[in-house]
Formats: structure tokens, C-alpha cells, sequence
């Protein structure tokens, strides 16, 4: 997008920034979605999914955005008299919690204190405290707040320990972390398209476990939609069993095979370099995160806004001086944060770029900062930890 004579550069948790070649991948005209054509674009787009979620089940593309992804979870699992525990850390999970609540659980929204996420101290002494919970739920990366999540793969053992099943909401997560569904325990897991893997919304993918498929065909009543004995039976043949979304098919498709040539290690590692460099700069203008020590997202850094000063002064100096389109706090966050994005077609230069603009910002606005340092700051862990 055009922005006066800046061409506006997106450091928001998605929609992302995407390659001129998954552009080109939509530019095309229709084919039949009961077409050989399809089944092989299909066989494909699964055989790539697998090798991102770390997965020998098979992955589900929907056409819906990734929170129709985490309702598809609560429309297949949820039996009535379920007792789902949701670990909340922002909104996301909230969201969770209601996707659950409307198709008849009774959910125990759990807030965790103290800028902290899902960990195994916290979900194990929520179990103890509600025996008969049999789902637990929760964002891997929470956006809202910048919190990231502890030691899944512990946390899945406690809950299956516990006889519940495991329900990750990695719509933010996949791409930018390691989310080893099979070796981490993942038992139904949620993605979308237009954060780390950066490709255009509009998708979700999900894969779910043996314990779940066991729960999800006992289900009596299916979700018209979301029915995923239906495509289930559907992929057999390479198909999905409503029209697809043809054109998000072949961008999605395209982004996978960007980011399998450049190489998955290599990928991740991108991400976690900006996150270094990202986080580097800011803690040199001494903001403030909401996450804890230990819980701090490397895909979305949030900040509480500094005395004196508004959220909507630093965004609109940010996009209008510096053609940087940064996020602001959602629902009752609004005007007390400000966020700054890690995803996707990350680079050095979109990193320090921001970390320059918001420090000049920052400035402009009365705050003492030293932006050469935060600056320098940023390129030492950049270049300390890009991958070769």
C-alpha cells in the first residue's frame, strides 16, 4: 500500500507482507476443485503442511480465517458436559473460551498473572484444582499481549497424564517457532495463512491426533461446515468437500515452496534473529512489555504505552513520517499498548528501519531516548544471529 511517497511497510501480526512470486501464484484463472489439476495442488499443499507442522497426520486446509479454524476445533470436540480449561493470557484465548462456550462446554477461563503464559507449573495446579476438565486450550503465541507460551510438550504430558485432550491455537505460532505437533503431543492443532508463513488470510489448517479423531467420531451432531469426517473422507480423494478458495490454495502453496527452498531451519532461525534484533532495540528506549521475563513472544513485542503519551500519537507519527504501519492494543487493550510484529518476510532492514522510526518518534514526542544506540543495538544481534 502507498502511503504519500512511502511505500507502507506492515510491522503488525498479520495480514503479513507476501512475495511477488505468491502474488503471481493468484494471478491465474479458475480451474474445476474436482479436477486432477486440484488433486495435485492438494497433494502437494498437505505433503509441504506435514513437514511445517512436524506431523505424520494429515492437515486440513479450511477456507475460513484462522478463529474459523479454532470454531472448527470446538465444533468437533465439544460434547455436551465437557468441562474445557482455557489458560488465558489475552484475548485470543478469550476468543477460544467462546468459540467452546457456544457449542455447550462449560469453560473455566483461567487468567494468569503477572505477564505470564501457558506453562507446566500453571496448567498442572489448574488441573488439580478442576479434576473433571477433559480439554484444555489455549494460544501457543498470544498477539494481543506478546506472550508466548512455556514448554508445550511438558504441558501436553500433564495434560494427558490428566486424561485431557490438548487444543493449540498456533495461528501466530506456525512458521515463526518450532510447533513439532507429534513430538511436542498436540492433539488438535489451528494455523493460519497470513502470519509467519506469509501468505494472503483467508485459510486455516488443522491436524488433529488419534485421541482426538477417537472424540470427534463419537460426536453425534456435526457442524455442518466443520465437519471433519467429511474432509476427512473428502482428502482421501484430494478434495475438500465445499468450494475451496482456489486462489488462497495456490498462494499458500507458493509460500510453502518459498519457504522449504530457502530452508525450514533456516526460516525459523530468520525469525528468531529479528526477534533478537527487534527486542534488543526496544529495551534500549526502556519500554515496558506485558510479557514476564521468559514469556516474551519473538513474533509480536508488546508495550505498554509511555506515560504521556497515546498509542494513536506514536502509530500515526510511525505511518504518516515513516511509512510504518505499527498495531495498537484490541478490545480492552485499546490505548493502553502499542505492538510491533516479527513475521513472515522479515529482514534486517524492516527491523532496524522500525526500531529508527520509532525511536525518532518517540523523540519527536518528548521521550529522551537514544536512538543510535538502540539502533546499533539491533544490528550487532542481527548480524550476530542471521543465518547464513
Amino acid at each position: 500500500m502507498v502511503w504519500g511517497r512511502f511505500v507502507l511497510l506492515l510491522m503488525i501480526p498479520g495480514p503479513t507482507e507476501v512475495h511477488e512470486r505468491v502474488i503471481r501464484a493468484m494471478a491465474r484463472q479458475m480451474i474445476d476443485h474436482r479436477s486432477e489439476d486440484f488433486r495435485e495442488l492438494m497433494r502437494g499443499l498437505v505433503e509441504n503442511l506435514k513437514k511445517i507442522f512436524e506431523t505424520r497426520s494429515n492437515v486440513y486446509v479450511l477456507t475460513c480465517s484462522g478463529t474459523g479454524g479454532v470454531e472448527a476445533a470446538a465444533a468437533n470436540l465439544t460434547a455436551p458436559g465437557d468441562k474445557v480449561l482455557i489458560p488465558t493470557a489475552g484475548l485470543f484465548a478469550e476468543r477460544m473460551a467462546d468459540a467452546f462456550e457456544a457449542y455447550g462446554a462449560s469453560v473455566v477461563r483461567a487468567w494468569l498473572d503477572n505477564g505470564q503464559g501457558p506453562n507446566p507449573e500453571a496448567v498442572k495446579k489448574l488441573l488439580e484444582q478442576n479434576p473433571d476438565v477433559s480439554i484444555v486450550g489455549f494460544p501457543y503465541n498470544e498477539t494481543s499481549t506478546g506472550i508466548i507460551s512455556q514448554n508445550v510438550k511438558e504441558i501436553a504430558r500433564i495434560c494427558h497424564e490428566h486424561g485431557a485432550l490438548l487444543v493449540v491455537d498456533a495461528v501466530t505460532a506456525i512458521g515463526g517457532v518450532r510447533v513439532s505437533v507429534d513430538e511436542v503431543g498436540i492433539d488438535f492443532c489451528v494455523a493460519g495463512t497470513q502470519k509467519c508463513l506469509g501468505a494472503p488470510p483467508g485459510l486455516a489448517m488443522v491436524t488433529a491426533s488419534e485421541k482426538a479423531w477417537e472424540k470427534i467420531e463419537r460426536k453425534k451432531i456435526r457442524p455442518p461446515y466443520f465437519d471433519l469426517v467429511k474432509y476427512r473422507s473428502f482428502l482421501e480423494r484430494w478434495e475438500t468437500p465445499f468450494t475451496p478458495a482456489i486462489s488462497l490454495f495456490w498462494a499458500l502453496d507458493e509460500a510453502l515452496k518459498i519457504i522449504l527452498e530457502y530452508g525450514y531451519e533456516r526460516w525459523l532461525a530468520r525469525h528468531a534473529a529479528g526477534a533478537a534484533g527487534l527486542y534488543a532495540g526496544l529495551k534500549t528506549y526502556n519500554l515496558e512489555f506485558y510479557a514476564a521475563r521468559g514469556f516474551e513472544s519473538p513474533i509480536v513485542a508488546a508495550m505498554h504505552v509511555p506515560a504521556g503519551l497515546t498509542d494513536a500519537a506514536i502509530r500515526e507519527s510511525m505511518r504518516k513520517n515513516y511509512g510504518i504501519q505499527i498495531a495498537g492494543g484490541l478490545a480492552h487493550y485499546k490505548g493502553k499498548m502499542f505492538r510491533i510484529s516479527n513475521v513472515g518476510l522479515i529482514s534486517k532492514d524492516k527491523i532496524v528501519s522500525t526500531i529508527f522510526a520509532l525511536g525518532m518518534t518517540l523523540k519527536s514526542l518528548g521521550l529522551g531516548v537514544d536512538v543510535l544506540a538502540a539502533v546499533e543495538n539491533a544490528e550487532r544481534e542481527l548480524d550476530r544471529n542471521w543465518p547464513r
